[in-house]
């Protein structure tokens, strides 16, 4: 690692209604910020608040010449107050984190043990605090970022994150509303810079109140991220899309066909035709995985025997879910057979594009427990 440190960081806070946390946070970045030793500078970014955060946020500007505010008029959303405070902040690495006490600022530190090696560090809640309404969007939203865009992070909006300022300011960013750290990390990620990831702990709110799961806050990001995926960004997931429905379409014809020659030219097979089937759907599986896997998601590493076996796995869950979804739209919706045959293999192709892109043909890369922390446990 290189022993080189960063000799600056502009750590600030998006505020939003948060008069009773703001000063307590502030107090408790400057004595961290005092301990590591490096100038440091502190940014309230408050984002049209209607209480006294404002009020407070200039009053403890006024007193210290190493914090300094900036105001929304009105509201402008999360990722708008993240932006800003990126855009103000002038020091060689920006850290941010929320006003609300939910974390814990002395590891910090922690993360500063990563850089300059790391030019973006990121924090993950191990575990997450918050209720379980919360939780489930967040599943959701993660699963939602890696799906169509290939996001790979444990934790998208967790708000404790180090990052090189000159490269993060430099993103073409967007969106200005909850979708705006997912953004931010995608073009990250499509730049190959690589992440860090530590987990940070993480606390329930105790005063405030929070705003990422109203349905205006929910809305907006959606509509935000189908508008990411719409452009270029979402460019990859689309050309995946249509070129997995191919190999479908293909793969569909190399059955039938192979299955009606087999039946029709040779004689044991139009006796033992449940065998004949039975390889023509063999034959048109390994078609379909060769050349997803090649043609698709264009994975370039060495196939190994669990890759395959994910796949087979992945086909006979595919099977089962087909007859399933076959069963419940004839049986119990009471649908016209070829209306059933085509919802079940609607359900069917979207089971099959999820699992092959999330589970069959990911890269798996194992995020291991830092030195740190190994430390840490063996000392208690």
């Amino acid at each position: 690692m290189d022993t080189e440190k960063p000799v600056s960081l502009s750590v600030f806070f998006p505020a939003y209604n948060e008069e009773a946390n703001i000063e307590n946070s502030v107090a408790e970045a400057e004595m961290i910020l005092k301990k590591l030793g490096i100038v440091y500078e502190i940014i309230i970014v408050n984002d049209g608040s209607r209480d006294k955060t404002a009020v407070i946020a200039d009053r403890l500007a006024a007193e210290n010449d190493c914090i300094k505010v900036v105001h929304h008029h009105p509201n402008r959303g999360y990722g708008a107050a993240l932006w800003s405070g990126i855009q103000a902040a002038r020091y060689q690495y920006v850290f941010f984190t929320d006003a609300d006490l939910q974390f814990d600022l002395s590891e910090l530190a922690i993360l500063m043990h990563f850089v300059p090696e790391y030019k973006v560090v990121l924090g993950y809640r191990a575990p997450r605090r918050d209720p379980f309404l919360r939780l489930l969007n967040a599943k959701a939203w993660n699963f939602l970022n890696r799906f169509l865009f290939g996001l790979k992070v444990k934790d998208i909006d967790c708000a404790f994150k180090l990052m090189d300022r000159e490269l993060v300011a430099s993103l073409p960013i967007k969106t200005r509303g909850a979708m705006m750290t997912a953004e931010m990390l995608i073009r990250l990620q499509r730049r190959k810079v690589v992440f860090k990831e530590i987990p940070v702990s993480h606390f329930p709110r105790v005063e405030g109140e929070a705003t990422g799961a109203k349905p205006e806050v929910i809305l907006r990001a959606f509509k935000e991220l189908w508008v990411l995926f719409k452009g270029r960004l979402g460019a990859i997931g689309r050309r995946q899309l249509v070129r997995f429905a191919a190999v479908g379409v293909a793969n569909t014809l190399i059955d039938l066909g192979l299955y009606y020659v087999l039946t029709r030219t040779v004689p044991f097979f139009s006796v033992h035709m449940f065998v004949a089937k039975a390889l023509s759907f063999l034959t048109g599986t390994v078609f379909s995985f060769f050349v997803n896997r090649i043609w698709t998601f264009k994975k370039q590493t060495p196939l190994k025997t669990a890759e395959l076996i994910r796949f087979y796995l992945s086909v006979g869950v595919a099977l089962l879910i087909n007859l399933l979804s076959l069963s419940f739209f004839t049986k119990v919706l009471h649908l016209y057979d070829l209306i059933g045959v085509i919802g079940a293999t609607v359900v069917t192709f979207v089971w099959n594009f999820i699992a092959s892109k999330l589970w069959v043909y990911a890269e798996s890369v194992p995020i291991k427990r830092p030195r740190f922390f190994k430390r840490r446990r063996n000392l208690n």
